[in-house]
């Protein structure tokens, strides 16, 4: 053997394994290779716990991964914080070098080109001051490129994931985006590996850097996590899992939904949605199993619309019939029925089957019919049953003269029953057609100029509101529009906080329901502002204000006139009196202009 072949030999990559294994020397001692993998994993989750909260340096550089994969390997490699390319001397004098290195049928950058990604990231960090001062969407672009390059240099034996991830959530905090890599399931990041470096398709890694840097998709996604978590079903890291694109039509199944967002899996993959992606109605009927198709909204669209408007489907009969029989005063006519029954005959339930039955839709005939028998309750009582108490040759004990006073009683109550049934109808079908007409309407969010007013003080809102009447028409109306949109249980979930209510009925997100409470309060109270009370006891303050300090001025002057007899004092006083009186009549004018115009 050469001395070349020699040399080779023993910086031979395989020296960072066991020899006969494929477990990687570690500082445990470990050989079982499943055991080396779970205490591995459990140092460097803690290590991450550590590191998230150290603050990052001002600038990050490469030399700041290789500190991230020291922490975080410290405990596992003798090797830790070194990169594959250089060798490297164990304890026991064997020497590791691996600049070639290939996984899942992808070649990684080998020899001195490890050491050139990492320059090459330098230069970018630097050029690109840390990514600080970009939108969300830029800084998006540039971390997905630089994501795909340090995969492609994969400067370390083992652990560059944990290390990369942790560096992008550093870089993420400096930049003023936050990065939730806890999120991305492992699937999920090596199908957007696979697909960038074997493929040339960064896109699959540009929406993963768009799910974990947007808050609206970060909340959805965390509450889909954490219910895994809560029912046992934390292993799900083989799942391909991710928010719904924009314009994107899914195919699948519902398998429910949390406070704000529902999930589909759509063969195998689980797509995760916002509910304010669904119609109320889908909302409310949708149950776990069936099938759903639905088109994802883009967010300019979802942003115009506060309330969605409903499609409320015509009652049925059997829903009719049932809240009919619910109904508050079909129930106490009933159990007035009842009582009087039990006085009757002695038994509250004697008529229940021998009553005609109302259907739903009422008609002439059914209340003809009831009627009929309320008749004959009264002419011929003992028809239906024999009388309650005692009756021996015209001799009745004091129970049968009670049954015999309360007959004439219970044919009205049986009239009253009938005509409630048909009132009761009536009036739960009115509702349901006011419902209908009332959820058609949809609600936009407010106007660019009401959000600027709500985030005014009172006295600023009070300021603006007085010089714009315009605007003033313009909350008026929208407030009039969202009071009439939403119903008297909507109100009052509203003044209760009761979100989860409000997001129900409404067939909305819980942050939804609560963008909706926080607009209608804030737009209330900026109408208790505009009352005209409140303009003139301001207007009110302002001139008594004016007034004093232009009669305290005018005295300093008459003070100082120490020459001026008695007799010019009082011809200057009457002088001033013209002037006051003028400027009271002024006053109660300007009063009365704004009444009008408010």
């Amino acid at each position: 053997m050469s001395s070349s072949e020699v040399q080779e030999e023993n910086m031979s990559p395989r020296n960072f394994i066991y020899p006969n294994n494929i477990t990687l020397k570690n500082k445990y001692g470990i050989r079982n290779y499943r055991q080396f993998q779970t205490q591995c994993a459990h140092d460097s989750a803690r290590a991450i716990i550590n590191l998230r909260h150290e603050a990052p340096p001002q600038k990050l550089t490469s030399a700041y991964l290789l500190y991230i994969h020291q922490t975080l390997f410290k405990n596992t490699f003798e090797w830790a914080g070194q990169t594959r390319d250089k060798p490297f001397t164990f304890e026991d004098g064997t020497v590791a070098c691996m600049p070639k290195m290939k996984k899942a049928g992808i070649f990684f950058a080998s020899g001195e080109k490890v050491q050139e990604g990492l320059r090459n990231l330098d230069r970018t960090l630097s050029e690109k001051n840390n990514l600080q001062g970009l939108t969300r969407e830029e800084f998006i672009e540039h971390a997905t490129e630089m994501m795909i390059q340090l995969n492609y240099t994969h400067p370390f034996r083992e652990g560059n994931g944990r290390t990369q991830r942790m560096f992008f959530e550093k870089l993420g905090q400096i930049a003023g985006h936050e990065l939730e890599f806890s999120l991305v399931t492992k699937e999920r990041m090596n199908l957007a590996s696979i697909a960038s470096l074997k493929f040339g398709d960064s896109e699959a890694m540009k929406y993963l850097f768009d799910d974990i840097s947007n808050p609206e998709k970060t909340l959805i996604l965390k509450e889909f996590m954490d219910h895994m978590k809560t029912i046992g079903l934390e292993s799900i890291n083989h799942r391909l899992i991710m928010t719904a694109k924009e314009g994107e039509t899914y195919t699948g199944f519902y398998r429910g939904s949390g406070a704000n967002g529902f999930m589909v899996d759509v063969n195998g993959t689980f797509i995760i949605g916002n509910k304010n992606n669904l119609s109320p109605e889908q909302l409310k009927t949708l149950k776990v199993g069936d099938s759903l198709s639905f088109t994802a909204p883009r967010a300019q669209d979802l942003q115009q619309t506060l309330i969605p408007r409903e499609k409320i489907a015509p009652l049925t009969r059997d829903e009719i019939a049932e809240r009919v029989q619910n109904s508050a005063l079909v129930q106490t006519s009933i159990r007035k029925i009842e009582e009087l029954c039990k006085i009757v005959y002695g038994d509250p339930h004697i008529l229940q089957n021998k009553m005609p039955k109302i259907k739903i839709p009422v008609t002439t005939e059914n209340i003809a019919e009831g009627e009929q028998f309320a008749r004959q309750v009264e002419s011929f009582p003992q028809s239906m049953h024999r009388l309650h108490g005692i009756n021996i040759c015209g001799i009745k004990n004091g129970a049968r003269a009670h049954a015999e006073e309360n007959i004439l009683p219970l044919s009205h109550a049986i009239f009253n029953y009938v005509h409630t049934v048909r009132l009761a109808e009536k009036d739960i079908l009115e509702n349901h057609q006011l419902k209908q007409k009332r959820c058609e309407k949809s609600v936009k969010t407010p106007s660019q100029a009401m959000k600027n007013l709500f985030s005014l003080s009172k006295e600023q809102q009070q300021e603006f509101l007085a010089q714009s009447p315009e605007l003033r028409m313009q909350i008026n109306t929208y407030m009039l529009q969202l009071q009439e949109r939403l119903s008297p249980c909507e109100q009052r979930a509203i003044r209760e906080n009761n979100y989860q209510e409000l997001s129900k009925t409404i067939g909305t997100s819980i942050n939804n329901a609560k963008e909706i409470a926080k607009i209608f309060q804030k737009g209330k109270e900026i109408q208790l502002n505009m009352q005209p009370e409140h303009f003139l006891h301001r207007q009110s303050k302002e001139h008594a204000a004016a007034s004093w300090n232009k009669s305290t001025k005018e005295y300093a002057q008459i003070s100082s006139q120490s020459v001026m007899n008695t007799k010019q004092l009082i011809k200057s006083i009457k002088q001033e009196k013209a002037p006051q009186q003028s400027i009271q009549r002024h006053k109660t004018e300007n009063i009365k202009v704004m009444t009008m115009c408010l």
